[in-house]
């Protein structure tokens, strides 16, 4: 019935359009093995959409025909499900090649011709791995109540959309999620992503063991990771109170206490909430341990002048070894926080001496600056831009 319509409103608009057009009309001529066929454009542009009509209609009769009878039929199932494998062995090939994206549009025709539930199902990989939530949710649910269990994959394009419009509620899922799933590595690999977005550091804490298992991080990029955590949850707990500090401190087991990144987590949050004279103790005893390396303590500025032990325990140090560059520094760094100017340049200057940087240059000008010799400290500060 619609295309009857359409050939007659095309009949109909032909018969307008070519009067109006006869004063102007253009001519059409076509040649062909000694015919001559001459029309006007418009004449020409009515008679292809009517051919192309009828060569509808009439296709469409011939397939209603071939439906009735049972050879017919077989033939048009053969021929759809020919084409539905074909365009479901295509969408593979492009899962394979990495393109999720066409291999979704593809694997999603193939099902239209011939719908399963196995093709939704891999649609909606293809989906999930193209991070398109709303598609993988939708060919999820058509592949049905067999893969209703099966939606990790699922749940993690969701979770990590959610996390860049809501890491408050993308921090509930995943710990739902991580009940699920407590060992699976992408579940893992997420939560740090979600997590540390929603500053949920006591839950990254509690899964730095499996994180150190599953992910690909350097050593020192973990180790930064975890430094990163034990601060964030040491000055979370300053905050309420002192006590509930040192409580979160020593709720700690022995072992982790002495790991170096944790003690330095430890004494950098103390500096941080202003305890300067415990943090330059709990610096001091991981010294004195061997737990701690100055080198470490130097890069987080951990030395300070609040304590005359650490003091006298540097000094201690550069009696037995004078050349110690990280010793060096260190008593640079507390001479500079005490305000001791020239003790401060009697280090850097042995330290330039020893090792010449930019940054020991710097700071040797402003301990000259500090002392009010501008000429030398003019001098520092041009070694410090040619080193």
């Amino acid at each position: 019935m619609k295309w009857i319509i359409a050939l007659v409103v095309i009949i109909i608009l032909g018969a307008i359009i070519g009067p109006l057009a006869s004063g102007n009309a253009g001519y059409v001529l076509v040649q062909f093995a000694g015919v001559a066929i001459e029309t006007t454009v418009v004449g020409l542009f009515v008679v292809t959409i009517v051919a192309i009509a009828v060569l509808s209609v009439v296709v469409s009769l011939l397939r209603r025909l071939l439906s009735k009878t049972r050879q017919g039929r077989k033939w048009l199932a053969n021929r759809s499900e020919r084409k539905a494998q074909n365009i479901f062995q295509q969408g593979i090939r492009e899962l394979l090649d990495d393109n999720p994206e066409k291999a979704t549009e593809s694997l999603s025709k193939a099902y239209k011709k011939s719908p399963d539930n196995n093709i939704a199902a891999l649609t909606a990989i293809a989906a999930c791995l193209n991070k398109d939530a709303g598609k993988a949710t939708y060919w999820h649910d058509e592949a049905g109540a067999f893969y209703d269990n099966a939606d990790t994959l699922l749940q993690l394009v969701s979770i990590e959309q959610l996390v860049k419009k809501d890491p408050a509620e993308a921090d509930k899922e995943m710990r739902s999620l991580l009940e699920a799933k407590p060992h699976s590595a992408n579940v893992l690999k997420l939560a740090y992503r979600v997590f540390k977005a929603s500053g949920n550091w006591q839950q990254l804490k509690e899964l730095l063991p499996e994180l150190r298992r599953v992910t690909d991080l350097a050593p020192a990029e973990f180790d930064r990771l975890e430094y990163q955590v034990y601060f964030e949850r040491f000055v979370a707990e300053g905050r309420k109170s002192n006590e509930m500090l040192y409580n979160e401190w020593r709720s700690l087991p022995s072992k982790q206490r002495s790991d170096a990144t944790i003690r330095l987590s430890y004494a950098a949050a103390l500096k941080h909430l202003g305890d300067y004279e415990v943090s330059a103790r709990v610096v001091l005893k991981g010294l004195k341990r061997g737990e701690l390396q100055p080198a470490a303590v130097n890069s987080l500025h951990l030395f300070n002048a609040k304590s005359e032990k650490l003091l006298e325990f540097v000094q201690a140090q550069l009696k037995q070894d004078p050349e110690n560059r990280d010793y060096l520094y260190a008593l640079a760094q507390i001479a500079m926080d005490n305000q001791d100017f020239s003790l401060a340049q009697r280090a850097l200057k042995k330290l330039v001496e020893i090792e010449p940087s930019s940054h020991v240059y710097r700071l040797l000008g402003n301990a000259y600056h500090a002392l009010g010799d501008s000429q030398l400290a003019a001098n520092a500060y041009k070694e410090a831009l040619a080193h």
